[in-house]
């Protein structure tokens, strides 16, 4: 075969060209449909060059296992659902196009806040002109109540003339609607991306790459001189991986033997939970399309087992069954969540427990083929087999860093699968783990701020101590014990109000300390500014870090308060 003639095509932004051969979809041309056909779907597979591939590979196996005619009306809606919004920019326009428009379009609505904020005489009218032109574009307005409050107006404003905003709403939506695009032709299952595809795989492992470099090239200090880069702070925190599965073991640990040591007895029991047939888009045997599939994303499917699940602790609560315990929701192959619920519970109150559950669970779609057998499951944990601790063990190490686990659910390494799952929650914004029942972790952490011998209140005293020695068991007795009502706890956080407000002027809360009875402890102690490191490298690493990802701190000025940047 000859080779072709390359040929140049544009994004519809016309911000950047690439050049894309023919042989890609040549191979098509007169076996395919009519030579305006042909003319036609060519034009729609250059336009979107950076996927021509996966739509070339799907035009040809519709028109094999269909015609030409189905292949062409797939590749049509394709072509819309592609568009991302009414921008004028697609599901893969590149970072900096991205980036382009949104720097444009912060500025346009800047000036034109304030032309029309002149010409029509009234904030309401200009509110109803603005949010009608942010709508235009397919990205929603702010949230505002029913009858918004001068400041809550001007905060809406504030946002949509912020590039940041209109960086995070259309790199999410842009994400998202790709990655669901991608889900539904398979591209994300066991046998291709397992978990997300390998497109949006590749797009978190680059932001972490931008947010590390970001996190080195900055630091924090304090009043008294002390200073930190901030990668070194992200190490000693929870978003460390290490450290959160051990701070979660640690509590689950604690809760388990809260359980076996109480005078009344508590079982521990294991509930998994997944959604109909309907909401997965690939069959895990033959990892073909789903018939049943009906569209959902993974968040609607997350959504779907909170609502369930929310009506089974409302019901619960009704019947007067108490539980603790923590929840767990991981992927199936296809990125469908499913979730694991340890609890534990009265044993007299399981089966009235496990009934109310599963009729939630089982309310939709009961009749589907192995809804049965496959959608609520219930494990009563045997103590002489094995602690609760080590039954769910194993799923929070594959959610988090896959430490000791070998392989996951299909084989996979865990490692890898590990930070392809963490990928899927962060694109699909799904709250791994959930701690249910129990004291607060927000007093644990800000009491390991403290020393014990400082305190002088004997119950302080122990509850500093049996956090410094990451004794949960210990300080959820203290705390008033498992199932306590929060307003009965002795020890809650202490917010404060700051002077400052933030960048969209409004007021901002942060976490000062302890309420301890009616008296304030305060265990944030320093205020934190943060600064580019001082060396002509790292700083050239910071601006390019800062430039990449658009962080809110782009703007700080020099000692810009921490906060800033969050």
């Amino acid at each position: 075969m000859q080779e072709a003639t390359p040929i140049t095509t544009q994004t519809r932004t016309t911000h950047t060209t690439a050049t894309t051969p023919f042989a890609l979809y040549e191979r098509l041309r007169g076996t395919v449909g009519t030579a305006d056909c042909a003319r036609w779907r060519e034009a729609i597979f250059q336009r979107h060059w950076p996927i021509m591939a996966l739509l070339v590979n799907h035009y040809e196996h519709l028109a094999n296992t269909a015609d030409y005619v189905a292949a062409n009306q797939w590749l049509r809606v394709i072509n819309q659902r592609l568009a991302l919004g009414r921008t004028g920019l697609w599901l893969h326009s590149d970072r900096q196009v991205l980036e382009d428009y949104l720097q444009a379009k912060a500025r346009q609505l800047r000036q034109e806040v304030f032309e029309l904020t002149h010409t029509l005489g009234s904030a309401a009218l200009m509110l109803a002109a603005i949010k009608a032109k942010v709508e235009r574009t397919g990205v929603a307005f702010p949230a505002l109540p029913e009858h918004p409050s001068k400041h809550q107006k001007a905060g809406a404003i504030a946002r949509v003339i912020d590039p940041d905003w209109w960086r995070k709403q259309l790199r999410v939506k842009q994400w998202r609607e790709m990655e669901a695009l991608l889900r539904e032709l398979g591209k994300t299952a066991k046998h291709t991306g397992i978990y997300v595809s390998d497109l949006s795989y590749q797009r978190r492992t680059e932001q972490k790459d931008r947010g590390h470099k970001l996190l080195q090239a900055l630091q924090a200090e304090n009043e008294l001189g002390q200073t930190y880069s901030l990668a070194e702070l992200a190490e000693l925190s929870t978003s460390n991986p290490v450290n959160r599965r051990h701070e979660l073991m640690t509590r689950l640990r604690g809760f388990e033997e809260v359980a076996q040591q109480a005078s009344e007895p508590w079982q521990g029991v294991l509930f998994t939970v997944t959604c109909p047939s309907k909401y997965h888009a690939v069959m895990a045997r033959s990892g073909q399309p789903n018939p049943r599939f009906n569209g959902t994303t993974p968040s609607q499917a997350n959504a779907y087992l909170n609502t369930l699940w929310q009506r089974t602790r409302a019901a619960w609560q009704s019947a007067g069954v108490e539980v603790f315990g923590f929840r767990v929701a991981e992927p199936h192959h296809d990125g469908t969540p499913h979730w694991h619920v340890l609890l534990f519970i009265r044993p007299a109150q399981i089966a009235q427990a496990e009934a109310i559950f599963k009729r939630y669970a089982m309310a939709e779609d009961t009749d589907e083929p192995g809804a049965q057998a496959q959608r609520f499951n219930t494990v009563i944990i045997d103590p002489t087999k094995g602690s609760a601790t080590g039954y769910i063990a194993k799923y929070i190490a594959k959610n988090i860093d896959g430490f000791a686990v070998e392989t996951d659910h299909y084989g996979k390494d865990a490692v890898s699968s590990a930070l392809r799952i963490e990928a899927w929650a962060s694109l699909w914004g799904i709250r791994q783990f959930q701690q249910i029942g129990g004291p607060s972790v927000t007093v644990w952490r800000e009491l390991r701020r403290l020393e014990a011998e400082q305190v002088d209140e004997t119950l302080l005293q122990q509850l500093t101590a049996a956090a410094d020695d990451g004794d949960w068991q210990t300080y959820t007795t203290l705390m008033g014990g498992a199932v306590c009502p929060r307003v009965e706890r002795p020890v809650r956080p202490y917010v404060i109000t700051r002077t400052t407000l933030s960048k969209y002027a409004e007021q901002i809360k942060v976490i000062k300390g302890i309420w301890f009875g009616p008296t304030t402890i305060t265990t944030r102690l320093h205020e934190w500014v943060i600064n580019l490191v001082r060396t002509p490298a790292a700083n050239d690493e910071a601006m390019a870090a800062i430039h990449e990802r658009g962080a809110a701190c782009s703007q700080a000025p020099p000692g810009a308060p921490l906060e800033f940047c969050q």
